[in-house]
């Protein structure tokens, strides 16, 4: 059965041991973020804030709603898209794959439960919700950290579903971080050389196949709302806004209406980021005007603790974006096995097993992956034979060490774009304009080595005849060890 809304996917987590409720008053100011922090360390379930300082009752937050999983590391976003908390990550991949290409368009209802409460002009208050201060240091108080901006480009009118952090300057208004490398940057590009303004939506506390897709890496023009359905296997119902012409889904917790205008400027950030350092310094970034504001009653407010791995960011994304570059990849007709983002790679790593049919193959493979959207900001390409399982990372770091040579083996792209701020080793030159670079590990066997002088790998499934593995699989006990 589809997940629909947040609140069911709250009683998802509960039921499988992936929640806990915490009833003890905790303090919105670091208190939460702290507690968030120790979360993703120790692989602890999600958090339902119930009792927060400052707030009365009702007023809720739901913290790592799709981090590190207590099951295992995949267990939220597997239970997110039906499966088994115990699902591979392999299973997990191919699943989103395969639905985000049978997508649903939506469909618009006239009532939904993100209008139970509707407030506007000088009821518009972003601080009525508990807005948490996260991380020492932090620019202000986040309240877009695990959510949905609904955007519409202002030439070619197809919509954008992304997530883009937003700081509350006051009241009424938010900073948002919304780079031109990403869509709705160059939606807000084209808005403003028009002199106009450029209308948004937020969704806060959403469905996991909301959230999940404007986490995604998407071609241009493919709506995210379509690809939701997708994942739901079924049309995401939208509600159409009270003060801007756009829509969003109509589960939400919260929303947020309004308009990002032309040339204002507030200084946002810093706050702590994805890839595990404080990012995107203070500067002057646009400004969100808040005109609306709609909610259910007793609203809750996902948060997510961005920082070091292992949380939401390389989760979610992980999922995605290897999911969008091996798609991309076999649709090119690309003989590729599997596609993989380890956790602590901050999504700026992929490992990939394929057949290589020619000489560097992996420089063809490596090429079509910064070609994509969703490879564009993987700056460490990591291209294995086919029989390396790159699931398991120490079955890559086996074959960077003994396949390839650190000379002839690496292949550098210097110049390429990058994700600006968001990338700690770029110096202060680079980073205001994201002058970054690529490098690719080829750790395949090379296509004109003659085959006798391919090292045999010494392993169990290839230098023992199928019969003894099966006899010594057969009787393990038999010897006195414990049952596999």
């Amino acid at each position: 059965m589809a997940i629909k809304d947040l609140r069911s996917f709250i009683s998802v987590l509960e039921e499988h041991g992936e929640l806990v409720r915490v009833k003890a008053e905790v303090d919105w100011n670091l208190e939460l973020g702290g507690i968030l922090r120790r979360i993703y360390d120790k692989g602890a379930p999600a958090a339902l804030f119930e009792k927060i300082k400052d707030y009365p009752k009702g007023m809720r937050i739901l913290g790592a709603p799709m981090g590190r999983g207590h099951t295992t590391i995949y267990s939220r976003h597997a239970l997110a898209l039906g499966l088994k908390p115990d699902a591979g990550y392999g299973e997990i991949l191919k699943t989103y794959v395969e639905r985000k290409n049978k997508p649903f368009k939506p469909v618009v209802v006239k009532n939904a439960p993100c209008k139970e409460v509707i407030l506007k002009g000088d009821d518009v208050d972003l601080l009525k919700f508990p807005v948490p201060f996260i991380h020492e240091g932090d620019g202000g108080r986040f309240i877009g950290t695990w959510h949905a901006v609904v955007s519409r480009d202002p030439e070619e009118g197809w919509t954008n579903w992304g997530m883009y952090r937003m700081m509350v300057h006051d009241r009424n208004t938010t900073g948002m971080l919304i780079p031109p490398i990403q869509h709705m940057g160059r939606m807000y590009q084209k808005a403003e050389a028009m002199g106009k303004p450029l209308e948004a939506a937020v969704a806060l506390g959403t469905d996991p196949a909301t959230t999940i897709v404007s986490c995604a890496m998407l071609p241009d023009r493919i709506e995210e709302q379509d690809v939701a359905g997708g994942l739901l296997r079924e049309p995401m119902e939208l509600v159409k806004c009270e003060t801007v012409d756009l829509s969003v889904p109509a589960n939400a917790e919260i929303i947020l209406e309004g308009y990002i205008p032309p040339g204002e400027r507030r200084t946002e950030g810093p706050f702590g980021e994805y890839m595990g350092f404080e990012a995107g310094r203070s500067g002057p970034r646009p400004v969100f005007h808040v005109t609306c504001i709609t909610h259910r009653k007793d609203p809750i407010l996902a948060v997510s603790n961005m920082g070091m791995p292992i949380h939401e960011s390389q989760v979610v994304m992980g999922i995605t974006m290897a999911g969008d570059i091996y798609d991309e990849l076999t649709k090119q007709g690309l003989p590729i096995r599997m596609a993989y983002m380890p956790p602590y790679g901050v999504t700026h790593m992929i490992a990939v097993s394929t057949q290589t049919p020619y000489m560097n193959f992996a420089k063809r493979v490596a090429h079509s992956i910064w070609g994509t959207k969703a490879g564009s900001m993987v700056y460490y390409v990591i291209v294995c034979d086919a029989d390396v399982d790159v699931t398991d990372f120490n079955q890559v770091i086996h074959s960077i060490a003994t396949k390839c040579h650190p000379s002839r083996g690496i292949y550098q792209v210097p110049h390429a774009p990058s994700y600006a701020y968001m990338v700690p080793f770029l110096n202060d030159k680079e980073r205001p304009i994201g002058d970054g670079a690529y490098a690719l590990l080829d750790c395949t066997w090379p296509k004109d080595w003659p085959k006798e002088t391919i090292p045999v790998k010494s392993s169990f499934d290839v230098l023992w005849p199928k019969e003894i593995q099966d006899k010594v699989i057969r009787r393990w006990e038999d010897y006195g060890f414990a049952k596999d």
